[in-house]
């Protein structure tokens, strides 16, 4: 099972959750690019994984945003959730695609990515909304 300080908690999740976190962190130093694409990934896992839950189809060709608005059009997501999955979206885009992204734009999405994991962690874990995280760990 990958190491992680920040995401530990998503073993007990869907098995790609925690290897995807992992991988982000571990990127960090050497490939801030490779760190938002994880965790744009890692934002695709966890909205599929939402969108099952709740009912709501979806396949291959439902695009992040597509799913994103249907998430919010069945269930209503809370705004601040919704925006982070889009920023992860977003940045994990323009890190793709334009090959410049710095380790402070990096750092910035490990912490959406981990406030996203807890999030779902305290939903729909086991330990519910008794769990604490602790402090993020750059």
């Amino acid at each position: 099972m990958p190491d992680s300080v920040n995401f530990h908690f998503l073993h007990e999740h869907d098995p790609v959750f925690l290897p995807l976190a992992a991988a982000a962190e571990r990127a960090f130093a050497s490939d801030p690019n490779t760190t938002l694409i994880k965790l744009r990934q890692l934002g695709e896992a966890l909205a599929q994984d939402l969108a099952a839950r709740s009912g709501i189809a979806f396949d291959e060709t439902t695009t992040q945003a597509d799913l994103l608005w249907k998430l919010h059009r069945e269930i209503h997501l809370d705004p601040t959730i919704r925006e982070i999955f889009h920023t992860l979206r977003i940045e994990g885009n323009r890190a793709a695609h334009q090959f410049s992204t710095q380790h402070k734009e990096a750092m910035a999405g490990l912490k959406m990515a981990r406030a996203l994991a807890v999030w779902y962690h305290q939903s729909f874990g086991r330990q519910g909304t008794t769990f604490k995280p602790g402090p993020f760990t750059p």
